[in-house]
């Protein structure tokens, strides 16, 4: 069908719209949707013209200061300057000495490996009136004292974070505790965590420590069992799925029979 009704049309009132609804959805300038409507009145291609230039005026620069454009930036900054992000946040320690300062340098050690600085930075950024409260904090410094191999403060840590904020005990926080128990041999209860954090980890890890620990504890059936569902789930899934699960799903092709 032409005229009116032809796909071209059709497809550039749809455009059109978008960029209006989004105009107006992000407070920008009026002058753009005066822009659009002249530019209709002209010709197609000077609509496209209008196009092209709102999105590189006003849509990639605000994708540019996106947390995803800064965190994709920051990955790139990484890869080629691996110590960068820890020099930088431990300046920021340095000059502000704020909570937030020390949590994500905290967040930075135990990225890189720095345990016993992680913890101590939870433990300082702690020591004012709400932080021995806080729920990232508490769950920042349980991770950081389970991977000291420290099982005792780490479910001690994880029991208090579940009292403060039930909400923020999630399925991290759920699978470092089941962790922590099972440091201490206390191999009922980890077992007992392991099968609640299963049902509702998003991804394999959970399952992959689970049947190391039933491995570890004799159950080679239901170890097999979960080494089996880890390769069951991750053979045909979507491409970013396997790369995220490519861990554990080489751990449980070492461990299957």
């Amino acid at each position: 069908m032409g005229g009116y009704f032809s796909p071209w049309m059709i497809g550039s009132f749809l455009v059109s719209l978008a960029m209006a609804w989004h105009i107006i959805r992000n407070g920008k300038t009026p002058l753009w949707l005066l822009g659009l409507a002249a530019a209709s009145f002209i010709s197609f291609f000077a609509t496209i013209a209008v196009w092209i230039a709102y999105l590189v005026v006003a849509v990639i620069p605000d994708l540019w200061r996106s947390n995803l454009a800064r965190r994709f930036a920051d990955n790139v900054v990484n890869v080629a300057d691996p110590g960068r992000s820890y020099r930088e946040k431990k300046r920021n320690v340095e000059l502000v000495g704020s909570v937030d300062s020390k949590r994500a340098l905290a967040e930075e050690c135990t990225r890189t490996g720095r345990f016993s600085d992680a913890a101590g930075l939870y433990e300082s950024a702690m020591e004012g009136p709400l932080g021995a409260n806080d729920p990232a904090l508490l769950k920042g410094l349980g991770r950081a004292r389970m991977l000291m191999d420290d099982g005792a403060a780490a479910e001690a840590l994880f029991v208090k974070l579940k009292e403060v904020d039930p909400k923020a005990f999630d399925a991290d926080a759920e699978l470092d505790y089941a962790r922590a128990l099972a440091l201490q041999s206390k191999n009922d209860q980890a077992v007992a965590q392991y099968e609640k954090v299963v049902a509702r980890y998003p991804g394999e890890e959970a399952r992959a420590r689970f049947g190391l620990l039933l491995e570890n504890l004799g159950q080679t059936a239901r170890a097999q069992a979960l080494f089996a569902e880890i390769l069951a789930s991750v053979k045909g899934a979507p491409s970013h799925y396997r790369s995220r699960q490519r861990e554990w799903e080489s751990l449980a092709k070492q461990h299957v029979r």
